[in-house]
């Protein structure tokens, strides 16, 4: 009876597989599989973090590598040598589109991971952001089609992921734990809407105008609040939080959180006066502000494990 190679390759590739992941790592075979083979949870030194992924796995034994010729914008040739075009490379795979439906009804991120057996290396993609980055604007009739030929960055390998403490694949472990993150920063930011008002305040040496003195401390006690609610989102600004929320955004909340104490003690004792108070009230609005951007923000970092402009460039 002879070994059928589609056999074969199935088991080399789930050893490819298994061999980059760290040992302490969590892997979980999905038996019956209907788009999921392995689900992976991270464990940090002794502990299990509840942080996981889910991963579809395609072995071959012949990787197809293309490459893409992508315009450089003007304002950045400079960094490129003054070069007007820079060629990228990408593996190529046809994914089947009731995959890449699946992939939208997963609770946690599915990434796609394509073996190349022969090479014994791993390429992956996260279907979810692809479709929406890649699929939707570009080609919104996907649907329609059997299959979809999908690129990933030559750069999505595990032999990197590896190298940088496997970066991408933390990233979208925590992604459910963000998303329930910044669900909470919506609400904060709303209910500061509807609970305070921070401008419009007529101010002047040693007061505020029309009795309004008694509102702007109530919605200042309020911005508080709700301020040190998001900065103990740990997944954002602690010890899990990403490198621009701790480095740039939680230092300018922090600032807004000290305006809020200082007006708190100022306006009871009579110490306003137009300049400063404006400027302290100005922090706090900006600190409340940047609960509402985050969001966005989180959009566009994505881009780095896709094959796109924004990516590559």
């Amino acid at each position: 009876m002879k070994r059928p190679r589609a056999h074969v390759i199935e088991d080399e590739s789930e050893a490819i597989f298994k061999s980059f992941l760290p040992n302490e790592w969590i892997v979980r075979k999905i038996p019956k599989d209907y788009g999921v083979d392995y689900e992976v949870e991270i464990v940090e030194g002794d502990v299990v973090t509840g942080n996981r992924f889910w991963f579809q796995l395609k072995g071959t034994d012949s990787i197809a590598i293309r490459t893409h010729r992508f315009t450089i914008p003007e304002n950045f040739r400079e960094d490129f040598g003054g070069r007007e075009y820079l060629d990228a490379k990408y593996v190529a795979f046809k994914a089947d589109v009731k995959l890449l439906e699946y992939s939208l009804r997963c609770d946690f991120p599915l990434l796609l991971g394509v073996v190349d057996v022969p090479g014994k290396e791993v390429y992956w993609l996260p279907l979810g952001d692809e479709i929406a980055v890649n699929e939707e604007p570009n080609n919104p009739d996907w649907r329609e089609q059997q299959s979809v030929t999908v690129r990933i960055p030559l750069h999505n390998n595990f032999s990197e992921e590896k190298k940088r403490d496997y970066y991408g694949l933390r990233w979208y472990a925590m992604e459910p734990a963000r998303m329930r993150a910044f669900a909470l920063l919506h609400h904060y930011y709303h209910e500061l809407q509807y609970e305070s008002r921070l401008s419009g305040y007529v101010i002047g040496e040693g007061f505020i105008d029309h009795g309004e003195e008694a509102e702007l401390i109530q919605s200042l006690r309020v911005a508080k609040s709700y301020l040190q609610m998001a900065l103990h989102l740990d997944c954002l600004f602690g010890d899990r939080g990403l490198d621009i929320y701790i480095g740039m955004t939680k230092p300018l909340m922090e600032e807004g959180l000290k305006a809020c104490d200082q007006l708190l003690q100022d306006i009871p004792e009579g110490r306003v006066s137009f300049l400063p108070t404006a400027i302290l009230i100005g922090k706090v609005s900006h600190a409340v502000n940047l609960m509402s951007t985050c969001i966005s923000m989180y959009q566009e970092f994505k881009k780095k494990f896709l094959f796109t402009e924004d990516g590559i460039l």
